[in-house]
Protein backbone atom coordinates (compact mmCIF):
# COMPACT_ATOMS: atom_id res chain seq x y z
CA UNK A 1 0.00 0.00 0.00
CA UNK A 2 1.27 3.37 -1.00
CA UNK A 3 -0.42 5.09 1.82
CA UNK A 4 0.79 2.79 4.71
CA UNK A 5 3.66 5.11 6.01
CA UNK A 6 3.30 6.48 9.43
CA UNK A 7 3.57 9.78 10.25
CA UNK A 8 6.98 8.71 11.70
CA UNK A 9 8.29 7.69 8.65
CA UNK A 10 6.92 9.80 6.62
CA UNK A 11 9.01 12.93 8.62
CA UNK A 12 12.46 10.90 8.49
CA UNK A 13 11.98 10.55 4.81
CA UNK A 14 11.04 14.60 4.44
CA UNK A 15 14.09 15.14 6.60
CA UNK A 16 16.43 13.06 5.16
CA UNK A 17 15.36 14.41 1.56
CA UNK A 18 15.96 18.15 3.18
CA UNK A 19 19.40 17.68 4.06
CA UNK A 20 20.56 15.80 0.59
CA UNK A 21 18.80 18.36 -1.50
CA UNK A 22 19.18 21.61 0.85
CA UNK A 23 22.81 21.01 0.97
CA UNK A 24 23.21 19.40 -2.34
CA UNK A 25 24.81 22.24 -4.14
CA UNK A 26 28.34 22.76 -5.20
CA UNK A 27 28.85 26.04 -2.88
CA UNK A 28 27.72 23.50 0.24
CA UNK A 29 29.15 19.82 -1.03
CA UNK A 30 29.57 18.58 -4.60
CA UNK A 31 29.31 14.79 -3.16
CA UNK A 32 25.78 15.51 -1.92
CA UNK A 33 24.73 17.11 -4.82
CA UNK A 34 25.53 13.57 -6.61
CA UNK A 35 23.05 11.85 -4.19
CA UNK A 36 20.62 14.46 -4.33
CA UNK A 37 20.62 14.04 -8.47
CA UNK A 38 20.45 9.88 -7.64
CA UNK A 39 17.37 9.72 -4.86
CA UNK A 40 17.34 13.46 -2.81
CA UNK A 41 13.75 14.21 -4.58
CA UNK A 42 12.78 10.53 -4.80
CA UNK A 43 12.79 10.30 -1.14
CA UNK A 44 10.03 13.63 -0.78
CA UNK A 45 8.06 12.01 -3.59
CA UNK A 46 7.84 8.82 -1.63
CA UNK A 47 6.40 10.99 1.38
CA UNK A 48 4.22 13.01 -0.83
CA UNK A 49 2.29 10.13 -3.17
CA UNK A 50 1.32 8.38 0.56
CA UNK A 51 -1.10 11.33 0.52
CA UNK A 52 -4.07 10.65 -1.66
CA UNK A 53 -6.09 14.14 -1.32
CA UNK A 54 -4.01 16.69 -4.20
CA UNK A 55 -4.81 18.99 -1.22
CA UNK A 56 -2.19 17.52 0.84
CA UNK A 57 0.14 16.61 -1.71
CA UNK A 58 0.38 20.44 -2.46
CA UNK A 59 1.20 21.28 1.08
CA UNK A 60 3.81 18.75 1.97
CA UNK A 61 5.54 19.08 -1.51
CA UNK A 62 5.55 22.77 -1.08
CA UNK A 63 6.30 23.61 2.70
CA UNK A 64 9.40 21.14 1.87
CA UNK A 65 10.73 22.87 -1.18
CA UNK A 66 10.04 26.08 0.95
CA UNK A 67 12.26 24.88 3.47
CA UNK A 68 15.14 24.10 1.17
CA UNK A 69 14.88 27.05 -0.46
CA UNK A 70 15.20 28.73 3.25
CA UNK A 71 18.50 26.99 2.67
CA UNK A 72 19.74 27.44 -0.49
CA UNK A 73 18.63 31.15 -0.64
CA UNK A 74 20.23 32.03 3.21
CA UNK A 75 23.04 34.00 1.83
CA UNK A 76 20.26 36.86 1.62
CA UNK A 77 19.88 37.58 5.18
CA UNK A 78 23.44 38.45 4.81
CA UNK A 79 22.39 42.06 3.39
CA UNK A 80 22.74 44.67 5.82
CA UNK A 81 19.39 46.13 5.28
CA UNK A 82 16.36 44.88 7.63
CA UNK A 83 14.00 44.42 4.07
CA UNK A 84 15.97 41.77 2.95
CA UNK A 85 14.08 39.26 5.13
CA UNK A 86 10.81 39.91 3.45
CA UNK A 87 12.50 39.07 -0.03
CA UNK A 88 14.28 35.90 1.41
CA UNK A 89 10.85 34.81 2.86
CA UNK A 90 8.83 35.85 -0.41
CA UNK A 91 11.19 34.41 -2.98
CA UNK A 92 11.45 31.15 -0.94
CA UNK A 93 7.59 31.15 -0.47
CA UNK A 94 7.17 31.94 -4.44
CA UNK A 95 9.45 28.84 -5.44
CA UNK A 96 8.08 26.59 -2.62
CA UNK A 97 4.22 26.90 -4.29
CA UNK A 98 5.52 26.25 -7.63
CA UNK A 99 6.86 22.66 -6.63
CA UNK A 100 3.55 22.59 -4.60
CA UNK A 101 1.99 21.88 -7.73
CA UNK A 102 4.44 19.56 -9.14
CA UNK A 103 3.44 17.51 -6.08
CA UNK A 104 0.04 17.98 -7.25
CA UNK A 105 1.25 15.81 -10.38
CA UNK A 106 2.85 13.00 -8.26
CA UNK A 107 0.45 10.42 -8.43
CA UNK A 108 1.08 6.41 -8.26
CA UNK A 109 -0.73 6.18 -11.50
CA UNK A 110 1.45 8.94 -13.02
CA UNK A 111 4.75 7.48 -11.90
CA UNK A 112 3.81 3.80 -13.58
CA UNK A 113 3.52 5.42 -17.05
CA UNK A 114 5.86 6.40 -19.54
CA UNK A 115 4.22 9.77 -20.31
CA UNK A 116 3.63 10.56 -16.71
CA UNK A 117 7.09 9.62 -15.26
CA UNK A 118 8.14 12.15 -17.94
CA UNK A 119 5.43 15.26 -17.90
CA UNK A 120 6.68 15.67 -14.08
CA UNK A 121 9.83 16.84 -14.61
CA UNK A 122 8.49 18.80 -18.13
CA UNK A 123 5.94 20.58 -15.58
CA UNK A 124 9.11 21.38 -13.09
CA UNK A 125 11.49 22.81 -15.77
CA UNK A 126 8.27 25.05 -17.14
CA UNK A 127 7.89 26.38 -13.88
CA UNK A 128 11.52 27.20 -13.34
CA UNK A 129 11.91 28.96 -16.61
CA UNK A 130 8.92 30.92 -16.09
CA UNK A 131 10.76 32.50 -12.94
CA UNK A 132 12.49 34.51 -15.87
CA UNK A 133 9.84 36.74 -16.38
CA UNK A 134 9.29 37.80 -13.07
CA UNK A 135 10.18 41.34 -12.59
CA UNK A 136 13.87 41.38 -13.72
CA UNK A 137 13.90 37.57 -13.50
CA UNK A 138 15.10 34.81 -10.68
CA UNK A 139 17.75 32.67 -11.87
CA UNK A 140 19.08 31.37 -8.85
CA UNK A 141 18.92 27.55 -8.02
CA UNK A 142 17.55 25.98 -10.86
CA UNK A 143 17.58 21.94 -9.61
CA UNK A 144 19.62 21.27 -12.55
CA UNK A 145 22.37 23.21 -10.64
CA UNK A 146 23.42 20.64 -8.19
CA UNK A 147 24.69 18.12 -11.66
CA UNK A 148 27.26 21.00 -11.81
CA UNK A 149 29.28 20.36 -8.79
CA UNK A 150 30.82 17.41 -10.99
CA UNK A 151 32.98 18.41 -13.87
CA UNK A 152 32.12 15.36 -15.73
CA UNK A 153 27.95 15.72 -14.87
CA UNK A 154 28.44 19.21 -15.61
CA UNK A 155 28.89 18.93 -19.34
CA UNK A 156 25.14 17.87 -19.93
CA UNK A 157 24.43 21.55 -20.34
CA UNK A 158 26.62 21.81 -23.68
CA UNK A 159 23.20 20.17 -24.74
CA UNK A 160 20.16 21.36 -23.41
CA UNK A 161 21.43 24.47 -20.83
CA UNK A 162 20.36 24.64 -16.97
CA UNK A 163 16.70 23.60 -17.63
CA UNK A 164 17.78 20.53 -19.40
CA UNK A 165 19.92 19.89 -16.10
CA UNK A 166 16.98 20.61 -13.91
CA UNK A 167 14.73 17.77 -16.24
CA UNK A 168 17.37 15.37 -15.92
CA UNK A 169 17.41 15.57 -11.73
CA UNK A 170 13.48 15.37 -11.98
CA UNK A 171 13.33 12.44 -14.42
CA UNK A 172 16.48 10.18 -12.98
CA UNK A 173 14.63 10.90 -9.63
CA UNK A 174 11.29 9.74 -10.57
CA UNK A 175 12.69 6.61 -11.85
CA UNK A 176 14.53 5.85 -8.81
CA UNK A 177 10.72 6.39 -6.89
CA UNK A 178 9.37 4.11 -10.07
CA UNK A 179 11.86 1.29 -9.32
CA UNK A 180 11.44 2.10 -5.55
CA UNK A 181 7.58 1.63 -5.91
CA UNK A 182 7.52 -1.69 -8.66
CA UNK A 183 10.71 -3.27 -7.20
CA UNK A 184 11.58 -5.13 -10.64
CA UNK A 185 14.96 -5.54 -11.76
CA UNK A 186 14.37 -3.35 -15.09
CA UNK A 187 13.67 -0.53 -13.37
CA UNK A 188 16.01 -0.12 -11.19
CA UNK A 189 18.58 -0.88 -14.25
CA UNK A 190 16.82 1.91 -16.10
CA UNK A 191 17.20 4.50 -13.23
CA UNK A 192 20.98 3.34 -12.87
CA UNK A 193 21.35 3.67 -16.34
CA UNK A 194 19.97 7.10 -16.64
CA UNK A 195 22.05 8.46 -13.82
CA UNK A 196 25.30 7.47 -14.69
CA UNK A 197 24.11 9.11 -18.31
CA UNK A 198 25.60 12.57 -17.53
CA UNK A 199 29.00 11.44 -16.23
CA UNK A 200 29.08 8.94 -19.24
CA UNK A 201 28.49 11.46 -21.72
CA UNK A 202 30.71 14.27 -20.11
CA UNK A 203 33.36 11.86 -19.48
CA UNK A 204 33.64 11.52 -23.69
CA UNK A 205 32.91 15.24 -23.94
CA UNK A 206 36.03 16.06 -21.85
CA UNK A 207 38.13 13.78 -23.85
CA UNK A 208 37.02 14.65 -27.00
CA UNK A 209 37.59 18.33 -26.66
CA UNK A 210 40.97 17.33 -24.81
CA UNK A 211 42.21 16.06 -27.96
CA UNK A 212 41.00 19.08 -30.36
CA UNK A 213 42.39 21.64 -27.38
CA UNK A 214 45.72 19.82 -27.87
CA UNK A 215 45.71 19.64 -31.65
CA UNK A 216 44.42 24.03 -31.86
CA UNK A 217 47.31 24.91 -29.15
CA UNK A 218 49.97 22.57 -31.13
CA UNK A 219 48.85 24.48 -34.58
CA UNK A 220 49.07 27.88 -32.96
CA UNK A 221 52.40 27.26 -31.59
CA UNK A 222 53.60 26.44 -35.19
CA UNK A 223 52.60 29.44 -36.44
CA UNK A 224 53.71 31.49 -33.20
CA UNK A 225 50.83 32.64 -31.72
CA UNK A 226 49.75 32.26 -28.27
CA UNK A 227 47.01 29.54 -27.41
CA UNK A 228 46.32 31.42 -24.63
CA UNK A 229 44.38 34.73 -24.00
CA UNK A 230 46.34 36.42 -20.70
CA UNK A 231 44.32 38.88 -18.54
CA UNK A 232 45.01 40.83 -15.49
CA UNK A 233 41.45 40.71 -12.91
CA UNK A 234 41.57 43.28 -10.31
CA UNK A 235 39.57 42.65 -6.81
CA UNK A 236 39.97 46.03 -4.80
CA UNK A 237 37.42 45.02 -2.58
CA UNK A 238 36.15 48.55 -1.74
CA UNK A 239 33.37 48.95 1.26
CA UNK A 240 29.68 49.25 0.15
CA UNK A 241 29.91 52.27 2.54
CA UNK A 242 31.94 53.93 -0.12
CA UNK A 243 28.92 55.17 -2.44
CA UNK A 244 27.07 56.19 1.06
CA UNK A 245 26.30 59.92 1.77
CA UNK A 246 29.38 62.35 2.64
CA UNK A 247 28.71 65.42 4.46
CA UNK A 248 31.49 66.95 2.82
CA UNK A 249 32.38 66.44 -0.99
CA UNK A 250 35.86 66.99 -0.67
CA UNK A 251 36.42 63.97 1.50
CA UNK A 252 34.72 62.12 -0.63
CA UNK A 253 36.53 63.01 -3.48
CA UNK A 254 39.92 62.12 -1.48
CA UNK A 255 38.43 58.85 -0.53
CA UNK A 256 37.91 57.69 -4.15
CA UNK A 257 41.40 58.93 -4.96
CA UNK A 258 42.59 56.68 -2.36
CA UNK A 259 40.45 53.70 -3.94
CA UNK A 260 42.54 54.51 -7.24
CA UNK A 261 45.99 54.87 -5.88
CA UNK A 262 45.34 51.12 -4.43
CA UNK A 263 44.21 50.12 -7.71
CA UNK A 264 47.81 51.19 -9.21
CA UNK A 265 49.44 49.46 -6.28
CA UNK A 266 47.86 46.24 -6.39
CA UNK A 267 48.24 46.27 -10.07
CA UNK A 268 51.79 47.71 -10.07
CA UNK A 269 53.38 44.24 -9.64
CA UNK A 270 52.07 43.43 -13.35
CA UNK A 271 54.42 46.35 -14.75
CA UNK A 272 56.44 44.72 -17.97
CA UNK A 273 54.03 41.52 -18.53
CA UNK A 274 51.92 41.67 -22.36
CA UNK A 275 48.47 41.37 -21.77
CA UNK A 276 45.59 41.04 -23.81
CA UNK A 277 43.39 42.90 -21.11
CA UNK A 278 42.92 44.28 -17.76
CA UNK A 279 39.61 43.87 -16.13
CA UNK A 280 37.83 45.78 -13.15
CA UNK A 281 34.75 44.86 -11.58
CA UNK A 282 30.99 46.31 -11.59
CA UNK A 283 30.85 50.28 -10.25
CA UNK A 284 34.44 50.47 -9.32
CA UNK A 285 34.10 53.79 -8.10
CA UNK A 286 31.08 56.54 -7.93
CA UNK A 287 31.34 59.95 -9.83
CA UNK A 288 30.30 57.94 -13.16
CA UNK A 289 32.92 57.78 -16.06
CA UNK A 290 33.20 61.32 -17.52
CA UNK A 291 32.30 64.00 -14.19
CA UNK A 292 35.32 65.87 -13.53
CA UNK A 293 35.99 65.73 -10.44
CA UNK A 294 39.77 65.37 -9.37
CA UNK A 295 42.92 67.65 -9.33
CA UNK A 296 45.18 67.19 -12.27
CA UNK A 297 48.33 67.72 -10.31
CA UNK A 298 47.51 65.16 -7.54
CA UNK A 299 46.27 62.47 -10.06
CA UNK A 300 49.55 62.81 -11.44
CA UNK A 301 51.30 63.10 -8.51
CA UNK A 302 49.77 59.32 -7.68
CA UNK A 303 51.09 58.07 -11.14
CA UNK A 304 54.57 59.31 -9.96
CA UNK A 305 55.00 58.00 -6.43
CA UNK A 306 53.30 54.53 -7.30
CA UNK A 307 54.63 53.62 -10.89
CA UNK A 308 57.30 55.76 -11.23
CA UNK A 309 58.03 59.49 -12.94
CA UNK A 310 58.00 57.63 -16.40
CA UNK A 311 54.76 56.86 -16.00
CA UNK A 312 53.61 60.55 -16.36
CA UNK A 313 53.36 59.89 -20.10
CA UNK A 314 51.14 57.55 -20.28
CA UNK A 315 48.73 59.88 -19.10
CA UNK A 316 46.04 61.33 -21.48
CA UNK A 317 46.15 64.80 -22.91
CA UNK A 318 44.17 67.64 -21.14
CA UNK A 319 41.36 68.08 -22.74
CA UNK A 320 37.86 66.10 -23.74
CA UNK A 321 36.75 63.53 -22.51
CA UNK A 322 39.31 63.19 -20.17
CA UNK A 323 39.86 66.77 -18.57
CA UNK A 324 38.71 70.17 -18.55
CA UNK A 325 39.30 73.63 -16.76
CA UNK A 326 37.58 74.42 -13.83
CA UNK A 327 37.26 77.82 -12.11
CA UNK A 328 38.97 77.51 -8.34
CA UNK A 329 39.21 79.85 -5.71
CA UNK A 330 43.07 79.32 -6.82
CA UNK A 331 41.80 80.04 -10.58
CA UNK A 332 41.31 78.03 -13.44
CA UNK A 333 42.57 74.48 -12.90
CA UNK A 334 42.51 71.19 -14.44
CA UNK A 335 39.96 68.67 -13.27
CA UNK A 336 39.91 64.62 -14.77
CA UNK A 337 37.53 62.01 -14.48
CA UNK A 338 37.00 58.33 -13.90
CA UNK A 339 38.15 57.80 -18.03
CA UNK A 340 41.67 59.68 -17.54
CA UNK A 341 42.44 57.26 -14.61
CA UNK A 342 41.38 53.93 -16.91
CA UNK A 343 42.98 55.26 -19.51
CA UNK A 344 46.03 56.40 -17.97
CA UNK A 345 46.07 52.57 -16.94
CA UNK A 346 45.46 51.06 -20.26
CA UNK A 347 48.14 53.50 -21.86
CA UNK A 348 50.84 52.29 -19.08
CA UNK A 349 50.41 48.60 -19.63
CA UNK A 350 49.62 49.06 -23.17
CA UNK A 351 46.39 47.18 -22.86
CA UNK A 352 42.91 46.91 -23.35
CA UNK A 353 40.50 47.41 -20.45
CA UNK A 354 37.49 46.72 -19.05
CA UNK A 355 35.82 48.44 -16.23
CA UNK A 356 32.35 48.82 -14.46
CA UNK A 357 31.39 52.21 -14.15
CA UNK A 358 27.89 54.47 -13.79
CA UNK A 359 27.83 56.48 -17.33
CA UNK A 360 25.11 59.16 -18.32
CA UNK A 361 23.51 60.41 -21.28
CA UNK A 362 21.86 63.31 -22.07
CA UNK A 363 18.43 62.86 -24.09
CA UNK A 364 15.86 65.14 -25.02
CA UNK A 365 14.03 63.88 -21.84
CA UNK A 366 17.26 64.40 -19.53
CA UNK A 367 19.66 62.32 -18.43
CA UNK A 368 19.77 58.50 -18.26
CA UNK A 369 21.90 56.99 -15.95
CA UNK A 370 23.66 53.10 -17.28
CA UNK A 371 25.17 50.72 -14.91
CA UNK A 372 27.64 50.13 -17.45
CA UNK A 373 30.82 48.49 -18.89
CA UNK A 374 33.55 51.00 -20.42
CA UNK A 375 36.27 49.36 -22.75
CA UNK A 376 39.61 51.45 -23.24
CA UNK A 377 41.97 50.80 -26.16
CA UNK A 378 45.51 52.03 -25.64
CA UNK A 379 45.53 55.37 -26.90
CA UNK A 380 49.35 54.99 -28.51
CA UNK A 381 47.77 52.31 -30.90
CA UNK A 382 45.76 54.88 -31.86
CA UNK A 383 46.76 57.24 -35.25
CA UNK A 384 48.83 60.32 -33.87
CA UNK A 385 46.38 62.59 -35.77
CA UNK A 386 43.30 60.80 -34.09
CA UNK A 387 41.11 63.04 -31.36
CA UNK A 388 40.95 61.14 -27.59
CA UNK A 389 37.22 59.55 -28.16
CA UNK A 390 34.79 57.93 -25.47
CA UNK A 391 35.26 54.40 -24.20
CA UNK A 392 32.92 51.59 -25.76
CA UNK A 393 30.14 51.34 -24.10
CA UNK A 394 27.69 48.07 -22.64
CA UNK A 395 25.31 49.10 -20.70
CA UNK A 396 23.32 46.33 -17.95
CA UNK A 397 20.30 45.07 -19.39
CA UNK A 398 18.92 43.02 -16.12
CA UNK A 399 18.77 45.65 -13.77
CA UNK A 400 18.31 44.00 -9.32
CA UNK A 401 14.98 45.54 -8.42
CA UNK A 402 14.98 48.09 -5.25
CA UNK A 403 18.52 48.29 -6.23
CA UNK A 404 19.02 49.58 -9.35
CA UNK A 405 15.62 50.53 -10.57
CA UNK A 406 12.48 50.88 -8.57
CA UNK A 407 9.62 48.51 -10.10
CA UNK A 408 6.65 50.28 -8.33
CA UNK A 409 5.30 53.56 -7.61
CA UNK A 410 4.65 52.58 -4.26
CA UNK A 411 8.26 51.52 -3.52
CA UNK A 412 9.99 55.04 -4.15
CA UNK A 413 9.35 56.38 -0.46
CA UNK A 414 10.75 52.61 0.74
CA UNK A 415 13.44 52.43 -1.55
CA UNK A 416 14.20 56.55 -0.78
CA UNK A 417 14.79 55.45 2.87
CA UNK A 418 17.98 52.80 1.89
CA UNK A 419 19.35 56.13 -0.34
CA UNK A 420 17.79 54.59 -3.50
CA UNK A 421 16.63 58.27 -5.53
CA UNK A 422 16.45 57.13 -9.11
CA UNK A 423 16.61 54.10 -11.19
CA UNK A 424 19.18 52.95 -14.02
CA UNK A 425 17.71 52.26 -17.65
CA UNK A 426 18.41 49.30 -19.00
CA UNK A 427 20.81 48.33 -21.88
CA UNK A 428 18.95 46.79 -25.44
CA UNK A 429 21.21 44.65 -26.64
CA UNK A 430 23.90 43.02 -26.29
CA UNK A 431 27.98 44.09 -27.05
CA UNK A 432 30.69 42.45 -28.74
CA UNK A 433 34.24 43.91 -28.07
CA UNK A 434 37.81 43.04 -29.41
CA UNK A 435 40.74 42.87 -27.73
CA UNK A 436 44.37 41.81 -29.96
CA UNK A 437 41.39 40.29 -32.16
CA UNK A 438 39.66 38.00 -30.20
CA UNK A 439 35.97 38.87 -29.73
CA UNK A 440 34.69 38.73 -26.50
CA UNK A 441 30.79 39.28 -24.66
CA UNK A 442 30.52 41.65 -21.44
CA UNK A 443 27.97 40.42 -19.07
CA UNK A 444 27.61 42.56 -15.60
CA UNK A 445 27.10 40.80 -12.36
CA UNK A 446 23.39 39.09 -11.97
CA UNK A 447 23.30 39.31 -15.95
CA UNK A 448 25.81 36.13 -15.51
CA UNK A 449 23.21 33.55 -14.07
CA UNK A 450 20.58 33.77 -17.13
CA UNK A 451 21.92 31.51 -19.67
CA UNK A 452 19.82 33.15 -22.96
CA UNK A 453 21.78 36.60 -22.06
CA UNK A 454 25.66 34.48 -22.51
CA UNK A 455 24.01 32.95 -25.44
CA UNK A 456 23.17 35.89 -27.25
CA UNK A 457 27.16 37.47 -27.06
CA UNK A 458 28.41 33.56 -28.34
CA UNK A 459 25.42 33.91 -31.57
CA UNK A 460 26.98 37.33 -32.09
CA UNK A 461 30.83 36.04 -32.37
CA UNK A 462 32.06 36.20 -29.06
CA UNK A 463 34.91 33.83 -28.58
CA UNK A 464 34.92 34.80 -25.03
CA UNK A 465 32.92 36.15 -21.90
CA UNK A 466 33.46 38.67 -19.78
CA UNK A 467 31.87 38.99 -16.02
CA UNK A 468 32.09 42.35 -13.85
CA UNK A 469 30.43 41.72 -10.61
CA UNK A 470 30.37 42.80 -6.72
CA UNK A 471 28.87 40.55 -4.28
CA UNK A 472 29.62 43.33 -1.35
CA UNK A 473 26.22 43.20 -0.68
CA UNK A 474 26.32 39.89 0.70
CA UNK A 475 29.02 39.48 3.07
CA UNK A 476 30.27 36.32 4.53
CA UNK A 477 27.81 34.18 2.41
CA UNK A 478 27.83 31.44 -0.17
CA UNK A 479 26.64 33.91 -2.36
CA UNK A 480 29.82 34.33 -4.05
CA UNK A 481 30.16 30.28 -5.04
CA UNK A 482 26.71 30.18 -6.15
CA UNK A 483 27.49 32.96 -8.45
CA UNK A 484 30.73 31.71 -9.64
CA UNK A 485 28.73 28.06 -10.19
CA UNK A 486 26.54 29.98 -12.37
CA UNK A 487 29.50 31.21 -14.45
CA UNK A 488 30.56 27.52 -14.55
CA UNK A 489 27.21 26.65 -16.71
CA UNK A 490 27.77 29.63 -19.11
CA UNK A 491 31.18 28.46 -19.87
CA UNK A 492 29.77 24.21 -20.97
CA UNK A 493 26.60 25.86 -22.41
CA UNK A 494 27.99 27.77 -25.08
CA UNK A 495 31.66 26.09 -25.27
CA UNK A 496 33.96 29.28 -24.51
CA UNK A 497 36.20 30.61 -21.78
CA UNK A 498 35.10 33.13 -19.36
CA UNK A 499 37.56 35.67 -16.87
CA UNK A 500 35.77 37.16 -13.55
CA UNK A 501 36.68 40.50 -12.18
CA UNK A 502 34.98 41.11 -8.57
CA UNK A 503 34.84 43.49 -6.18
CA UNK A 504 34.26 40.60 -3.73
CA UNK A 505 33.57 36.82 -5.02
CA UNK A 506 35.46 34.42 -6.96
CA UNK A 507 37.39 36.47 -9.32
CA UNK A 508 38.89 34.08 -11.55
CA UNK A 509 38.72 32.25 -15.05
CA UNK A 510 37.29 29.15 -16.34
CA UNK A 511 38.38 27.51 -19.55
CA UNK A 512 35.38 26.27 -21.97
CA UNK A 513 35.00 23.13 -20.43
CA UNK A 514 34.06 25.04 -16.99
CA UNK A 515 37.46 24.03 -15.63
CA UNK A 516 39.20 26.60 -13.27
CA UNK A 517 42.54 28.43 -15.09
CA UNK A 518 42.57 30.94 -12.35
CA UNK A 519 41.51 32.42 -9.00
CA UNK A 520 42.18 34.71 -6.74
CA UNK A 521 42.02 33.14 -2.81
CA UNK A 522 41.15 29.64 -1.74
CA UNK A 523 38.52 29.76 1.39
CA UNK A 524 35.63 31.94 1.71
CA UNK A 525 36.85 34.51 4.08
CA UNK A 526 39.89 34.93 1.46
CA UNK A 527 37.51 35.39 -1.74
CA UNK A 528 35.97 38.65 0.29
CA UNK A 529 38.90 40.02 1.75
CA UNK A 530 41.90 39.82 -0.55
CA UNK A 531 42.48 42.93 -2.27
CA UNK A 532 44.82 41.60 -5.17
CA UNK A 533 44.94 41.38 -8.61
CA UNK A 534 46.19 37.84 -10.64
CA UNK A 535 47.62 37.39 -13.83
CA UNK A 536 45.54 34.31 -15.58
CA UNK A 537 46.33 32.66 -18.86
CA UNK A 538 42.82 30.97 -20.38
CA UNK A 539 42.83 28.54 -23.32
CA UNK A 540 41.37 30.29 -26.17
CA UNK A 541 39.93 27.20 -27.37
CA UNK A 542 36.34 27.06 -28.27
CA UNK A 543 33.55 25.10 -30.09
CA UNK A 544 29.82 25.25 -30.70
CA UNK A 545 27.05 23.44 -28.64
CA UNK A 546 23.66 22.43 -29.64
CA UNK A 547 22.61 24.96 -26.84
CA UNK A 548 24.08 27.59 -28.56
CA UNK A 549 22.48 26.81 -31.76
CA UNK A 550 18.81 26.17 -29.99
CA UNK A 551 19.29 27.77 -26.47
CA UNK A 552 16.34 27.18 -24.25
CA UNK A 553 13.93 26.28 -27.13
CA UNK A 554 15.05 22.35 -27.14
CA UNK A 555 14.07 22.13 -23.38
CA UNK A 556 11.25 24.33 -23.08
CA UNK A 557 9.33 23.05 -26.37
CA UNK A 558 10.02 19.65 -25.68
CA UNK A 559 8.49 19.84 -21.85
CA UNK A 560 5.65 21.75 -23.41
CA UNK A 561 5.03 19.15 -26.04
CA UNK A 562 4.94 16.44 -23.26
CA UNK A 563 2.37 18.35 -21.36
CA UNK A 564 0.00 18.53 -23.98
CA UNK A 565 0.79 15.01 -24.50
CA UNK A 566 -0.12 13.85 -21.35
CA UNK A 567 -2.93 15.96 -21.58
CA UNK A 568 -4.78 14.32 -24.38
CA UNK A 569 -3.78 10.77 -22.60
CA UNK A 570 -5.66 11.38 -19.79
CA UNK A 571 -8.53 13.44 -21.37
CA UNK A 572 -8.89 10.59 -23.40
CA UNK A 573 -8.31 7.49 -20.64
CA UNK A 574 -10.57 9.37 -18.95
CA UNK A 575 -13.52 9.02 -21.53
CA UNK A 576 -12.82 5.77 -23.03
CA UNK A 577 -12.79 4.84 -19.34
Amino acid sequence: MLTDLNNGYRFVLAVVAFFIVAFGQPAWSSSLGALAALMGYALIGRVVISYSRPLSRFLVAGAWYFAVQLVQLSWFISHPYAYIYIVYVGMSLILGVQFGWVGILMTPCRLRSLIGIIAIPSAWVVLEWSRLFILSGFSWNPSGLILTGNIFSLQLASLWGVFGLSFWVLLVNLLGLRAWLLKAPLSYALWMVAALLPYAYGYAHILLHEYWMEEEHRLALRENKSPYFSAILVQPAFPVELTFDWKNPDDFVACVMQKWTHILKITKKHSGNSVDLIALPEFLVPFGTYSFVYPYEKVAKSFEEILGKESIRFLPPLGLPFATQLLTDQGPKWFVNNAFWTQALSNYFNSNMVVGLEDVEETQNGREYYSAALFFQPMRQLLSSEKPRRAERYAKRILVPMGEYIPFAFCRELAARYGVNGSFKEGLEAKILTANKLSFGVCICYEETFGYLTRENRQLGANLLVNLTSDAWFPSSRLPQQHFDHARLRTVENGVPLIRACNTGVTGSLDSLGRLTGKLGNTLAEIEEFSDSILVHVPTYHYRTLYTLLGDKLIIGFCFFVLLCLGIYEYKHRHLS
